[in-house]
């Protein structure tokens, strides 16, 4: 819709190739040629039709030779172009027209159009003029150059190599050249210099709104329809003189009678900011519906013909609709005479939200993107990519602006397909490009893009919209305070949960794949991996992508931490997905954490090298809680691999999270920053304990006062040392790296919980003989008469029923503290713990059974690493402290001789693989372990012989015999 108000001025008319006003210079008059109309289209050096109230006041700015240049400078539908042509049609100079388009941006194109319109203008110029410089030399040659250079749509080629130009050539035009541009932003002019200088006036968009008695004027002698000078001021007030605003009032209210008019400008509330929206929706429902229907659906294309109106909606006649929808006056007419057709910028921004509210938001999304490949396959690349951005479909989008560009390019930056004006003053883009601030991680600076684009339409749904999305991004923003207003989003219990632990219970219907989502997140901070696992397993089913996506990671990735070795086509499915879904700053989580759980088994210092640049782009685009997973993980992943730079990641981890305000991942990293090695160790752990206890995290408090218990450490390895060990096992333990259970038999009893040892001096002798014989077997059945026969042999059964009863009891009450109990299924006790307990018995047959299973040559380093496994578990005779009790005496016996026999295999694999040193100290140990065997004697043997030792081989073989005569198999 044109922002021309008033009939057309019969007494000037605009022809095609020059202009008249009654017989002046035609076209070509002095000698031009033009240009071949392949590379110009003509229709931007047409100036429309003159329409609208002639405002003397502004006419007279105009023509006034004294001043060179003008710029006319207002907002859409002010007039500007109103005005300009009033002047094309009016003035007695040669007048030249150009309507600059977004395609215009360089100097070239710029320099081109320009010489086209000096020939429209009767000048004869070279052909090849296309520069700046050389068309402005080629107007000097000339010489006198009376003309007047009308420039319209300018800010199109805003922050542009041809806005430069433009500069360049106004400050150098010829001295009678003049120049009058109409923009919508102030241009790179050096404006201020010309106009100290009195080269230069602005019109800006105060002098451009109408007055009240030109609007009683425009609808007295224009429209016919007069309106009576009270609601004629009354009208200017509520429209701010706005002129697109006054011409949308006309439309809506042109089929009512007068007094109904004079009523009507009532309704147009002095407090409110939504006239534009009530003059845009009156507009519409004025309409038949057909008609209605028609501009709702075609909106989306922004540039219209016939064709693509047929296209899009699968009909035939589209042709007919838009010539009556000009005829309404609801179109400007643009390029090729009347074939191309657009909407008026704030009606389609209606239409659009009619679109919206009409549709849903799911399936105007569809709607845009059937619009987006109409025009792509069209040609028309620009509006496709508006198309795919309302659309959500980025991929799309950064494959148009890749090609267009030639490179890879950031959307909404230095787009070249969607230009830094588009996105700050069309609404539904910048709606569009804060959403992909959101799916960037970038959530800063799309709270900053959701308020902008909320200034843009003075709608209430729309604001609400805009609102509703950005106090979502509230809780999530560096420094942000969690308020609980701040957390009515699904998400929002997450949220909480980072500040201090909860139950998880979802915003969303308890049970669903969203929340159980939500509620395994929770239970992953708090430290319960095996219900996080579990609750994500079901997760996956979830509809919304995020929920589905990232539940399937947490499961790949504590399998990995499981010991599982990671697919890799999984991970990268999920990354996949990610980019299909526009989410991408959990498509660089999922690459980088893809390498890091790779990293383990397939150690690459490439592999770090990728993380490093994903974390790099986290940073570049402010992706700050993408950049703190990223470096938990490569903190973890560097422990594991006891690399000492660890403990500074750690510790980096904890600075990125402090600054959004996440305490429990603070905590976290802080606990498993600890640096056992260093000297301040006991005070750093308490520090880290007492920060674990201010916001609830048990298990991480135990797991920090693990470090300052003192316990001899060389005695026996700590759970926190034995299990990322297990990542070279087959079938290692569930649960985590560090299990919140560990249960160690060998070498004397030792029960740690939540990475703290639990003292049992409080039981008594019975009680602790108890909880030692139901520690070989955690979460498996004894029967109570075989705990009776073996804790209290001979006794009664009710005497013994009854000690056992109270044995029961004492444990209880001490192992309740850290969620352990003792559970009784009709007559079978077991000491239950929560999640999957670590046990050394259990673990050590595992990895036994582990290197048996490995027969193959080629899998001697996993045999040999299983057997260290077990070796290294194997401190010491199981329970030794209980003496000779019969319940478990045959089992020492037993697990010895496992020993035993593991380190002869070890020693003879050691052996095969050449590593003489490791083989001799295996030896050694199955010798400690039971000396009657004859196998690792001969290996130390022939270590030292092969070694050329021979005393030492003989010394070998003397304490070898001394042994065979206790066994009284040779004579002494």
């Amino acid at each position: 819709m044109s922002s021309e108000i008033g009939p057309p001025n019969t007494g000037v008319r605009f022809r095609s190739g020059g202009y008249s006003n009654g017989g002046g210079l035609q076209s070509g008059a002095r000698g031009g040629s033009e240009m071949p109309t392949s590379e110009i289209l003509r229709a931007k050096l047409r100036a429309p039709a003159p329409r609208g109230l002639r405002r003397e006041r502004l006419l007279k700015q105009c023509y006034d030779e004294l001043t060179p240049v003008v710029v006319v400078v207002g907002p859409a539908g002010s007039g500007k172009s109103t005005l300009l042509s009033q002047v094309a049609a009016s003035t007695d100079s040669p007048v030249g027209w150009y309507r600059v388009t977004e395609d215009d941006s360089t100097e070239h194109t710029l320099g081109r159009y320009l010489c086209a319109a000096a020939r429209e203008m009767g000048f004869s110029l070279e052909p090849e003029t296309n520069s700046i410089d050389a068309v402005l030399g080629e107007l000097d040659r000339i010489g006198d150059v009376d003309a007047l250079l009308i420039i319209d749509d300018a800010h199109e080629i805003a922050d542009s190599g041809a806005e430069t130009a433009l500069g360049r050539f106004v400050a150098l035009r010829p001295p009678r050249l003049r120049i009058i541009l109409g923009t919508r932003r102030t241009l790179d002019i050096n404006l201020p210099r010309l106009v100290v200088s009195g080269e230069a006036r602005v019109i800006d968009q105060d002098q451009l709104r109408f007055r009240s008695w030109e609007v009683e004027e425009l609808f007295a002698t224009f429209y016919g329809e007069p309106l009576s000078p009270e609601p004629a001021a009354r009208l200017t007030r509520r429209t701010g003189g706005w002129a697109a605003g006054l011409q949308l009032f006309h439309l809506a209210t042109s089929k009512l009678a007068d007094c109904d008019r004079q009523r009507a400008v009532g309704h147009l509330t002095g407090h409110s900011r939504l006239v534009r929206a009530y003059l845009a929706r009156n507009v519409l429902a004025e309409l038949p519906a057909d008609q209605r229907w028609f501009m709702t659906h075609t909106a989306s294309l922004e540039l219209m013909t016939p064709a693509l109106c047929d296209t899009l909606l699968g009909i035939s006649d589209s042709g007919r609709i838009l010539q009556q929808l000009t005829e309404r006056q609801l179109f400007t007419e643009c390029d090729d005479v009347g074939r191309t057709f657009r909407y008026h910028e704030v009606l389609r921004t209606y239409l659009e939200l009619a679109l919206l509210e009409a549709n849903g938001e799911r399936e105007t999304k569809a709607w845009y993107l059937r619009t987006a490949r109409v025009l792509e396959e069209a040609g028309e690349h620009r509006h496709a990519a508006h198309a795919y951005a309302k659309a959500s479909d980025w991929a799309a989008v950064s494959r148009l602006v890749r090609h267009a560009a030639g490179c890879t390019v950031p959307i909404g930056n230095d787009d070249p397909l969607i230009t830094c004006s588009e996105w700050q003053t069309d609404p539904w883009l910048a709606l569009a490009l804060a959403r992909l601030r959101v799916r960037e991680g970038a959530i800063a600076e799309a709270e900053q893009v959701y308020r902008a684009a909320r200034e843009l339409l003075d709608d209430p749904e729309f604001v609400a919209r805009c609102e509703s999305e950005r106090r979502e991004l509230l809780a999530w923003l560096p420094g942000a305070s969690v308020d609980a207003r701040l957390l009515q989003h699904w998400l929002g219990p997450l949220r909480a949960a980072l500040r201090a632990p909860n139950t998880g219970r979802a915003a969303t219907e308890p049970g669903a794949p969203k929340a159980r989502f939500v509620e395994g997140m929770c239970a992953l901070s708090a430290g319960d991996i095996a219900s996080a696992r579990e609750a994500m397993v079901e997760a996956q089913a979830a509809d919304e992508p995020i929920a589905a996506i990232s539940s399937r990671l947490v499961v790949t990735i504590v399998d990995a931490l499981r010991g599982a070795m990671p697919d890799p086509a999984v991970v990268n499915d999920l990354a996949s997905r990610c980019y299909r879904e526009g989410l991408l700053w959990l498509e660089r989580v999922c690459r980088g954490l893809q390498e890091l759980v790779l990293m383990r088994d397939l150690p690459a210092e490439w592999r770090a090298d990728i993380c490093e640049e994903m974390l790099v782009e986290c940073e570049k685009v402010d992706d700050h809680w993408g950049a703190g997973l990223l470096t938990f993980g490569l903190a973890l992943v560097a422990l594991h691999r006891r690399d000492p730079t660890a403990f500074d990641r750690f510790e980096d981890a904890a600075r990125r999270f402090e600054r959004l305000n996440a305490p429990v991942l603070v905590v976290w990293s802080r606990v498993l920053g600890l640096n056992p090695a260093a000297l301040d160790i006991v005070a750093r752990s308490k520090q880290a304990a007492a920060a674990a206890h201010g916001v609830g995290l048990h298990r991480a408090e135990m797991m920090a006062l693990s470090y300052a218990t003192g316990y001899d450490k060389s005695r026996s390895p700590t759970l926190k040392e034995l299990a990322p060990m297990t990542a070279h096992q087959t079938d290692p333990i569930r649960g985590a790296v560090l299990p919140a259970i560990g249960i160690f038999c060998f070498g004397g009893y030792r029960l740690e919980a939540f990475g703290q040892i639990v003292d049992l001096t409080g039981l008594r002798p019975q009680a602790r003989i108890l909880l030692h014989l139901l520690s070989m077997t955690p979460n498996l059945d004894y029967h109570r008469e075989v705990l009776e026969d073996a804790l209290w042999p001979g006794a009664a059964h009710e005497v013994a029923c009854h000690r056992l009863q109270v044995a029961v009891s004492s444990v209880r009450g001490l192992l309740g503290e850290y969620g352990m109990t003792l559970q009784r299924s009709d007559e079978s006790y077991r000491l239950a713990t929560p999640g999957y307990v670590f046990s050394d018995v259990v673990e050590f047959e595992r990895a036994l059974s582990n290197a048996a299973a490995r027969t193959d040559p080629e899998a001697a380093r996993d045999r040999v690493a299983s057997l260290e496994y077990a070796l290294t578990l194997y401190t010491g005779d199981l329970l030794q402290e209980d003496g000779p009790a019969e319940f478990v005496a045959s089992e020492r016996h037993r697990l010895r001789s496992a020993a035993a026999s593991a380190a002869v295999a070890l020693a003879e694999d050691y052996v095969a693989l050449g590593d003489s040193v490791k083989a001799d100290i295996a030896a050694h140990r199955a010798v400690d372990l039971n000396p009657y065997q004859d196998r690792p004697w001969w290996i130390m043997v022939d270590i030292r012989e092969k070694a050329g030792d021979m005393s030492a081989a003989e010394q070998v073989r003397l304490d070898h015999r001394r042994v065979q005569e206790e066994l009284g198999l040779v004579e002494s």
